[in-house]
């Protein structure tokens, strides 16, 4: 019977502590185990606590490092298979300082959780020898060998991996040589390196445009983002929030609102079956977000607990760098299918799961809403031209929490027609000083209600024909994509509840540039204005403190501009 345990690892400087399962005991299962670590070595100068992990005779992985300077406590949710060894080391800095470490120095590492088993002391020349004799036969089993990874010692694994900026950079030329989205060890074990290094230190996995275009080779997807239509190709049908969903050869009649028109969809990406930290949502499978639908926390409003608010960071760091990588991407020529195969690949690399995709049948892992599109865009092989206005929506679930954002940008410069570019971007400064204003009005005590006053106020002021969406909202978001409370963005609405330090929700505002009426096109998803004019949103993730909001997918110095360098558009 599963019971919660609790373990006490302790480290000094020299060399590093081993421990694995009891082989008295049943094989350990932390299927939801959390490694929460304090200690003071983390307070010396030019000292760090670095823990690994090892399955069976893969290669380790960091899983966490406290930071030199203060004391640390950190929380994540790993996934151990049956055979593992943890490691922890005091890591010290190239540096005079690093005396400032005696040997009087201890870490406690507390790896707690549902487990079937305990860890026991393990002593360093156990490791080596049950590392060699693993080295041998495997050499035995294959005359060619393995990868040299995984045939070193346990002790020679964990080495110093602090450089002069004392960032962790173990891993990166594994993670780039391994087909990230597969299911053998070699991938699962490059995504969890992966994901460990962007929660420590916010340095997300980037693949290549060249890594990306290699990693399908079924045909389901244009590699070059030329929008190439392959075979398996065929058009998204749906009834708005039904269950059942189809592919078809051809649209029915339907009187579209503006230019744009359905273009053919590629067939769904795949997802690996194994390797996950975190189970992905139900509806990765089954298509209907049923723990969402009658969860309790549809009418209560979470207060997040400082663990979560952990968890919460990390997934919309990902969110943010995924957001950061695709937009680089975003050009005249490109295909939205193509975005959508990158944003799929970098969030499956860095172990993350696609939050849209399957999500109530929607077929893809983002959304690409492009001129007269409000939102909830299905990417296509319909190529972006110079003057569109493009809104990626972004949401990846990271060890069970989601980090929603999305950001509208000018494609190209528009040369073609200089006065309907500078109304594009007017709609797009608009529709983000709106965002930009609703934020500042969150604070602790404020009503959800009052936000869509500003909003309102904020749009008229740029230009009263401008329509404020009435039919989406902003949401609560954590465990489930969705929940309360609701955000609307219009005046006079009837929201409930006020803000309290510890919520987090999105506030995601759409602008269009006449009527704020909507429809959706037969695909079930797209939402366009009924007049056929264009539309702008920008959203983020907020946490609500003490004093204000904090923007949990707020832009870096990484983050693309909205329009494209060398623009001198004003508004």
């Amino acid at each position: 019977m599963r019971q919660e345990s609790f373990f006490g690892l302790e480290v000094a400087p020299g060399e590093p502590a081993y421990y694995r399962p009891d082989e008295y005991c049943p094989r350990v299962d932390l299927t939801r185990a959390t490694l929460v670590l304090t200690g003071d070595a983390a307070a010396l100068d030019g000292a760090r606590i670095l823990v690994k992990a090892r399955i069976a005779r893969g290669p380790p992985f960091v899983v966490a490092s406290l930071l030199p300077g203060r004391l640390e406590t950190l929380a994540l949710d790993i996934s151990f298979a049956a055979d593992v060894r943890v490691s922890a080391r005091v890591v010290v800095a190239r540096d005079e300082r690093a005396a400032a470490v005696t040997e009087n120095t201890r870490c406690v590492v507390h790896l707690t959780g549902h487990v079937d088993s305990s860890f026991v002391l393990i002593s360093p020349k156990e490791v080596r020898d049950e590392d060699e004799k693993s080295a041998t036969e495997s050499f035995e089993e294959d005359d060619q060998g393995e990868d040299a990874s995984s045939s070193e010692s346990w002790g020679s694994d964990v080495d110093e991996v602090l450089g002069d900026d004392g960032n962790v950079s173990e891993g990166d030329e594994a993670i780039a040589r391994t087909c990230l989205i597969g299911d053998d060890d070699a991938s699962v074990a490059a995504r969890l390196r992966a994901k460990n290094k962007g929660i420590m230190t916010g340095d997300w996995h980037v693949p290549s445009v060249e890594d990306v275009s290699s990693l399908f080779r079924d045909g389901s997807s244009s590699a070059n983002g030329s929008g190439e239509v392959r075979s398996g190709w065929a058009y998204h049908l749906q009834t708005p929030g039904a269950r059942v969903h189809k592919s078809v050869d051809k649209m029915p009649e339907f009187a579209y609102t503006g230019e744009l028109q359905p273009g053919l969809i590629s067939p769904r990406r795949r997802v690996p079956s194994r390797g996950w930290s975190f189970p992905p949502p139900d509806y990765a499978t089954t298509g209907w977000p049923t723990a969402e639908f009658e969860s309790k926390l549809q009418r209560v409003i979470e207060i997040k607990t400082p663990e979560a608010i952990v968890k919460m960071r990390a997934s919309c760091s990902l969110a943010r760098a995924v957001m950061d990588a695709v937009a680089a991407l975003v050009k005249p020529g490109v295909s939205t299918d193509f975005l959508d195969h990158v944003v799929h690949v970098m969030t499956i690399s860095n172990g993350a799961y696609p939050s849209p995709r399957n999500y109530m049948g929607f077929p893809k892992s983002v959304c690409t809403s492009v001129n007269e599109v409000v939102c909830h865009g299905i990417p296509d092989s319909r190529l972006l031209r110079d003057g569109d206005l493009i809104n990626i929506d972004i949401t990846v679930c990271l060890d069970g929490y989601h980090g929603d954002l999305n950001e509208t940008y000018f494609v190209g410069v528009g040369d073609a027609d200089i006065e309907n570019a500078r109304r594009g971007k007017k709609l797009m400064q608009c529709a983000l000083t709106c965002l930009q204003d609703a934020i500042a009005f969150c604070r602790p005590s404020a009503r959800f209600r009052d936000i869509g006053g500003v909003i309102a106020q904020t749009a008229c002021a740029f230009d009263p024909s401008y329509g404020v969406v009435k039919d989406f909202c902003g949401h609560g978001i954590g465990t489930l994509f969705h929940c309360a409370p609701n955000v609307p963005h219009y005046a006079r609405n009837k929201a409930v509840g006020s803000m309290r330090r510890g919520m987090t929700f999105t506030i995601e505002p759409m602008i269009n540039e006449r009527t704020h009426r909507t429809t959706h096109w037969p695909d079930g998803w797209t939402a366009v204005t009924t007049d056929g004019g264009r539309s702008a949103q920008y959203e983020h993730t907020l946490l609500i403190t003490e004093h204000g909001a904090e923007v949990l997918t707020a832009r870096t110095e990484r983050s693309v501009p909205f329009f494209s360098k060398g623009d001198d558009y004003k508004p």
